[in-house]
């Protein structure tokens, strides 16, 4: 049976699209985490408002980042599914799917953050005593784009955990980095979803500042070399491949 991967154009496509998600990774970290103020991390509604018109960057450029990163993974998982591994085909097309729509999701999120938020925000300043309770019920209320990052957090840490399995006959390093990465996302998801601080801010800045990029980058260089497996390789590791050299005419 012939092994197909994605095609030259995709590779490197896909290869400059993980790149930009893991420098993307980085600078939404230093947004997020340094730039804004604690008061905007933190859960007194009245606190994040006022920090936020005083102090706006650093959110702003964080859901920019998260909106301009959810399209790009898309490109990466479409080369991760057409590229040889260990998963069949069947399965691997349903990670593709989770992985799209968590990426859309994703790009959603960071829109609404990005245009909801100001909004919110200016009206809380800048209103009466009901304006601003409505703002905080608002606020408060879970997102029906992507409840508590389940799209951004949870699925795409299952998505990652998968690919990277699928990934490892061609690299044990992408392959066991990306299952760490995975977990770690799908803690930050339950982290978000009982609003835990700390838990949030530990397994937020392993994905976004450490383990995120590093997979990132190690998915973009595998991409780019577009080195497919020996196909008598892959035979042997999933049962799947046939050696040329046994083959014969028709």
């Amino acid at each position: 049976m012939a092994i197909d991967g994605p095609g030259r154009y995709l590779s490197r496509g896909a290869s400059l699209a993980a790149l930009t998600v893991a420098v993307l990774s980085l600078v939404y970290a230093v947004f997020y985490l340094f730039v804004a103020p604690s008061a905007q991390r933190a859960g007194d509604v009245d606190a994040f408002f006022r920090s936020y018109l005083d102090h706006p960057t650093g959110m702003r450029v964080a859901s920019l980042c998260l909106f301009v990163s959810g399209l790009l993974t898309t490109v990466v998982y479409a080369a991760l599914h057409a590229t040889p591994g260990t998963l069949a085909p069947s399965p691997r097309t349903w990670i593709l799917a989770l992985g799209v729509v968590s990426g859309v999701a994703t790009t959603a999120h960071g829109l609404a953050d990005l245009i909801d938020t100001d909004k919110l925000a200016h009206a809380y300043g800048g209103g009466d005593a009901a304006t601003k309770a409505a703002a905080i019920v608002t606020h408060g209320t879970t997102s029906p784009v992507d409840p508590r990052g389940l799209a951004t957090f949870g699925i795409v840490g299952l998505v990652v955990f998968a690919f990277s399995r699928h990934l490892l006959p061609r690299s044990r390093f992408v392959g066991l980095l990306g299952q760490v990465l995975g977990v770690d996302m799908v803690l930050l998801f339950v982290a978000s979803a009982f609003s835990s601080t700390v838990p949030i801010l530990i397994t937020g800045g392993l994905a976004s500042v450490i383990l995120g990029p590093a997979w990132w980058v190690s998915v973009a260089r595998l991409l780019y070399r577009g080195d497919h497996l020996d196909i008598r390789r892959y035979g042997q590791v999933t049962g799947q491949g046939e050696d040329p050299s046994r083959r014969t005419g028709g």
